[in-house]
């Protein structure tokens, strides 16, 4: 007994109380957003070793109200649980509401194999925030509206096309090959954007480049080049107005999926719509994996479906909704996120990345700063670089017509870079014309051909 005494009396010197470790930093994100008062930001130290299993949550800070950006937050956690062979990280996100905003989507390892206990977050928007959605009165009103024709094909009869476009901005695409069997049909998803001539649409979905249409009127489109030039050809090219059934993608599909009061949502990550998620399919594999994987309840993860945007009978009411049907759970991604979801860019107010000149890409190279531009509707000035050099000067807008000041800048000389900031300076002083495509900027010379493209950041 004398022994098992002495036993216990040393284990609880032994013990001790928990030695307290910090983890300081700060969180922020690239965009020129501001948080509501109510944003929340959480951070938590995560044991991530094990890659077959969920984290493990050693400790998390609450910062409410978040404020603004950069966001500094503290995490206290007990020393005793760190094991040095063990790798861990910090993971970030704001919410506002029950509604995520922006989250990690790439690791920040602290503690160990190399990491320290000093974090800064790189937080990302997710879809379903601030989504534009179209203005009234556009030149395709009244939305929704759906788009059919048959277009020209190179191995193939031709291509039946649907396009919908939804009032909130996301748009549906079929293209059906025709003499094509199996799998002939192809669908996509993603939103939509009218570009600044009020004569382009832009279509930018899960496909490398967008798809471009001309706006001949409120009943017809017309398909244009992936540069967004008319195509000239007497083939059918055009789209009409037609009233047909919305169609029921189906394809692969990635969004922010919880389970919370027995109810899957699910967030679209290329549109931004919100769907509830039908109790068919493979609902209950995504049920289970999304279990096994949470942080806490409701939090929601990223995950990957073989699914199906169909319209059924909701939980309550009368009228169908379009719902995802999981037709095949391909896997959960605990550290992915969402991007932003796509949205048309404006003139001023964002920075624009020089990408071609004339024909002639503008290539990645050891620029001494990244050329582009800037303009400040408010003074009516831009700045930027030529690559080399810091540049400024004065412009004026008339509608789609564009002229530049003299452009001023600073003397350095940075060899193998002069002739690319040059030719850019040449484009400014040419350039009469401009359009702001999706994320994309094109200055035109008076006879319409293209002097130089930029690339929203």
């Amino acid at each position: 007994m004398r022994s098992m005494l002495k036993l216990a009396v040393l284990g609880a010197l032994t013990a001790g109380p928990a030695l307290a470790g910090t983890i300081t930093g700060t969180a922020t994100y690239r965009e020129r957003i501001a948080l509501p008062p109510e944003a929340v930001l959480e951070a938590t130290l995560e044991d991530v070793s094990r890659a077959d299993a969920p984290a493990v949550v050693l400790g998390r800070a609450r910062v409410e109200p978040a404020g603004q950006v950069p966001i500094p937050f503290t995490i206290t956690y007990d020393d005793r649980a760190i094991d040095e062979r063990m790798s861990y990280a910090v993971r970030g996100r704001i919410i506002v509401g029950d509604e995520l905003r922006f989250t990690t989507t790439e690791s920040h390892p602290v503690l160990t194999r190399g990491g320290g206990s000093e974090v800064t977050l790189r937080l990302q928007r997710v879809a379903g925030d601030a989504a534009a959605v179209p203005e009234p009165g556009g030149p395709l009103d009244p939305l929704p509206a759906s788009f059919t024709g048959t277009l020209p094909c190179a191995d193939c009869p031709g291509i039946d096309w649907q396009v919908d476009l939804l009032a909130d901005g996301s748009f549906q695409l079929r293209q059906t090959y025709q003499d094509r069997e199996p799998a002939n049909a192809h669908d996509d998803i993603g939103r939509w954007a009218i570009g600044s001539d009020r004569r382009s649409l832009i279509l930018q979905g899960g496909r490398e480049a967008p798809v471009l249409l001309e706006i001949r009127n409120a009943d017809t489109l017309r398909l244009m080049d992936r540069d967004g030039r008319p195509i000239e050809s007497d083939l059918p090219y055009d789209l009409a107005r037609a009233d047909v059934h919305p169609l029921e993608p189906r394809l692969t599909m990635r969004g922010m999926y919880s389970y919370l009061a027995d109810a899957g949502s699910f967030t679209e990550c290329l549109t931004g719509r919100r769907l509830p998620v039908a109790m068919v399919a493979d609902n209950a594999a995504l049920e289970q994996a999304y279990l096994e994987a949470r942080s806490e309840p409701g939090a929601p993860l990223l995950v990957i479906v073989e699914g199906r945007i169909a319209l059924l009978p909701p939980m309550e009411g009368p009228n169908p909704v379009p719902q995802l049907e999981p037709l095949e759970f391909i896997r959960v991604e605990p550290e992915a996120a969402c991007p932003a979801p796509f949205t048309q860019a404006t003139l001023e107010g964002t920075d624009w990345r020089l990408t071609r000149l004339g024909d002639e890409a503008v290539l990645p190279a050891d620029w001494r700063d990244v050329p582009g531009l800037g303009f400040d509707a408010a003074t009516g000035r831009f700045a930027g670089s030529g690559g080399c050099n810091r540049l400024m000067g004065g412009y004026t807008l008339d509608g789609d017509r564009i002229a530049f000041g003299a452009v001023a800048g600073t003397m350095m000389f940075c060899d193998g870079l002069m002739e690319t900031e040059q030719a850019m300076t040449a484009a400014l002083g040419a350039a009469h014309g401009w359009r702001v495509l999706g994320r994309q900027l094109e200055l035109y010379d008076a006879e319409g051909d293209l002097l130089a493209r930029f690339a929203a950041d």
